[in-house]
């Protein structure tokens, strides 16, 4: 057992993360006590660690514990995956100046004050999850999930409990589209997650290779694969590689919280959401971050700005 501690940048508040994580119903993490548990796959190997709060807000800590064996170096690879996964060096007080001066967006800061994105474990997980979720709602998109996890991977067995283990693209690539289908997918999306799965098993797309490119060229490259399309790519480098300048102005839901937020009698067209967006800049996946979570809240924003363009 290894373990170690990790110091994001403040504000960091773990507890208003992990509640976000439980109303998504992220079926990837569990919780016991106080810690935010769950499998990783680093290196070709799969440990299971419990991540667990013990700073504040103001003075972030994180202590993570690998429960099952590793050495020092592995466990200094799973160190900087469990940043990465934490966003824990976004500097999220930098963002909260950026849109000081925006009343609507300034609310929004204090009212989700030190949340930040919580990414999916690796690459291969994200996008396949990604594709998943097109056109279903986030219940049946979990159900799909664990069916897929279920298919492919065993559970990992530490102490007499069993935690799932999201399948690698080889056991993926093993699957057919028949059995996919018996657990309810539909045959196009079956053939999507197999067919990505094979593409990376094979080699033909290096997933690594992406984070050393710009948002549009991964576009570019991405959209050319069949069931892959801007929606999925915009999700990918928000949960994925945790791009802070994207800006997925065509989305319903981020032009529902624009609307409500900036008190408008219409929902918004894609092109307003992007020259609105243009203040943003560099942090306009925050923005949309927030202004997503606004939908969740009970009482309504002001609207101080009838037409903030």
């Amino acid at each position: 057992m290894q373990q170690f501690t990790i110091r994001p940048k403040a504000p960091f508040d773990f507890e208003r993360m992990t509640r976000r994580l439980q109303g998504v119903s992220h079926e990837m993490f569990r919780y016991e006590a106080d810690a935010l548990v769950r499998t990783l796959r680093v290196g070709g190997k799969v440990y299971l660690i419990a991540i667990r709060s013990t700073g504040s807000v103001e003075e972030p800590e994180v202590q993570v514990t690998v429960r099952n064996e590793a050495s020092r170096e592995e466990a200094g690879l799973i160190e900087s995956r469990v940043r990465d996964i934490l966003t824990a060096d976004v500097d999220l007080q930098a963002f909260y100046n950026h849109v000081s001066q925006d009343p609507v967006l300034l609310k929004l800061t204090k009212a989700h004050y030190g949340l930040r994105f919580i990414l999916e474990a690796d690459l291969f997980e994200c996008m396949v999850k990604t594709v998943i979720g097109q056109q279903v709602n986030l219940t049946f998109a979990s159900t799909l999930n664990r069916r897929l996890i279920e298919a492919a991977s065993k559970p990992l067995e530490h102490e007499g409990e069993l935690y799932p283990v999201f399948p690698s693209a080889e056991q993926v690539a093993a699957l057919s589209y028949e059995q996919l289908r018996e657990n309810q997918f539909s045959q196009r999306k079956a053939e999507y997650v197999i067919d990505f799965a094979r593409a990376v098993a094979s080699g033909s797309l290096d997933l690594e290779e992406l984070r050393s490119l710009e948002s549009d060229q991964i576009m570019e490259r991405f959209i050319k694969l069949r069931g892959i399309g801007r929606w999925t790519v915009e999700c990918f480098l928000l949960f994925g590689l945790g791009r802070p300048n994207l800006l997925p102005a065509a989305d319903i839901g981020l032009r529902n919280a624009v609307r409500k937020g900036y008190g408008l009698e219409e929902q918004p067209g894609e092109g307003y959401v992007r020259e609105l967006g243009r203040a943003w800049a560099p942090w306009e996946s925050y923005v949309t971050f927030y202004l997503w979570e606004s939908l969740n809240q009970k009482e309504p924003l002001p609207s101080p700005l009838t037409n903030p363009l």
